[in-house]
């Protein structure tokens, strides 16, 4: 793999994982909306998996 394709995808996921990491622990706020909500609800729930996903791939891209 090409040094600046890796450089730029492991600075790339990196991005990603700092804007999920500032919103880990954010609470679920009550909302005018039942759909607001449930969004708040869902990216909480899908947030904790992601980031080890995303480690993951960190990992094996940066061993490439």
């Amino acid at each position: 793999m090409s040094h600046d394709i890796k450089k730029a995808t492991l600075d790339e996921i990196n991005r990603r994982l700092t804007l999920l990491r500032q919103h880990e622990h954010d609470r679920i706020l009550p909302a005018d909306n039942v759909y607001k909500e449930l969004n708040q609800a869902l990216s909480k729930a899908i947030g904790a998996p992601l980031i080890g996903e995303l480690e993951s791939l960190y990992e094996f891209i940066q061993n490439l």
